[in-house]
């Protein structure tokens, strides 16, 4: 079981080195840092074990293999990129759990961030954000992108990027995406610094093209806070909907294998915190709270749910308790329930 850690705004990855730390027994509370092969792309590492990475963030299995994608790179690994590159660019990682070492694949051109990773006709796909040169980046020219690996990781090619509306002044990023059926669905948003306004820009790809998603759409009107992937070719997604301007709601639904959105009602009046598949007995874990995100407290009211895998709005309701440490993730493993928190702990549920 691997847990994510660091901090993409403190930047102390470089001072603490990140790891790709994991859990290999439910019973023994200590972890081991994997293998990172990190040879030649990037900084030379000053530990087996360093990623070149800030922060540890959302992992995905696809096709059967743990991925990771590289959210926010160390200095000395930009510092390389710059230094073996002319014009100066900017480039991403991602990576790749091989038996037990980590794959390190500086691949991705562009890649100031790359947030997500996700599997779609027979290639793997990323999306983040950044430009393809410093000099681009340095002028305020930020794109959101999407891009392509055809030999798993080892190469990415840019699918496509789009440029934010008023450089210097706007960021831009892709930061989820959602594989079904249908089509693979890329979620961002653009920003304006100067009001501090942003616009959720949504779109879809078949395979040969992209199509922004408008606000008529009711998937432009969402913003994910996080999708997951479902054996029979349809999705789920969990964040905030904008329909109603100025009063933006909670949404949980489901987006089936021909792309048709179904929001859960059973949620409503809760915030998803996290959702994970549990493959081994076709169920999907929610953990849940009540009340908004945007509520302020300091004490949680939360829940564990469960529903199987073909009817993931039927929920059965299995701890409920409040908490002052706030929970962000959940994970079952080898007959375990664990929660991690926002103070970088992982607990284990018990009995009683």
């Amino acid at each position: 079981m691997f847990i994510g850690y660091g901090d993409a705004n403190v930047n102390l990855g470089e001072q603490t080195p990140i790891e790709m730390r994991a859990f290999s027994s439910a019973d023994d509370p200590a972890t081991q840092a994997l293998t990172i092969d990190g040879a030649g792309q990037g900084a030379p590492q000053t530990s087996p074990v360093q990623t070149g990475e800030e922060e540890i963030d959302r992992f995905r299995v696809l096709d059967g293999e743990l991925w990771q994608a590289g959210v926010d790179s160390i200095d000395p690994d930009e510092l390389w990129t710059q230094s073996n590159t002319n014009p100066k660019s900017i480039q991403g990682n991602v990576y790749r759990l091989d038996g037990d070492v980590i794959r390190k694949h500086r691949s991705i051109t562009g890649g100031e961030h790359v947030h997500d990773l996700a599997s779609y006709g027979g290639a793997i796909y990323s999306v983040g954000s950044g430009a393809d040169t410093r000099t681009e980046f340095e002028a305020g020219q930020v794109f959101r992108y999407l891009w392509k690996s055809s030999d798993r990781g080892v190469s990415f090619q840019t699918v496509t990027r789009v440029q934010v509306t008023e450089p210097g002044n706007m960021d831009t990023r892709w930061v989820n995406l959602l594989a079904t059926n249908a089509k693979l669905y890329v979620f961002g948003y653009e920003s304006t610094f100067s009001t501090n306004a942003s616009k959720i820009k949504n779109a879809t790809y078949d395979g040969q093209t992209v199509t922004e998603l408008t606000k008529d759409d009711p998937l432009g009107r969402i913003y994910p806070d996080g999708t997951l992937a479902l054996p029979d070719g349809s999705g789920l997604l969990w964040g905030i909907d904008v329909t109603t301007p100025g009063v933006p709601a909670g949404i949980v639904a489901r987006l089936g294998a021909d792309g048709a959105l179904t929001p859960f009602k059973s949620f409503d009046g809760s915030t998803i915190l996290d959702v994970s598949l549990v493959a081994a007995t076709s169920e999907i874990l929610y953990l849940v709270i009540a009340g908004s995100e945007d509520d302020k407290t300091t004490h949680w009211d939360a829940r564990v749910l469960v529903a199987p895998v073909a009817s993931p709005d039927a929920t059965t309701e299995l701890i409920h308790f409040e908490t002052s440490t706030r929970p962000v993730a959940i994970a079952y493993f080898k007959g375990a329930l664990f929660l991690g928190t926002g103070t970088g702990k992982v607990l284990r549920a018990t009995a009683d």
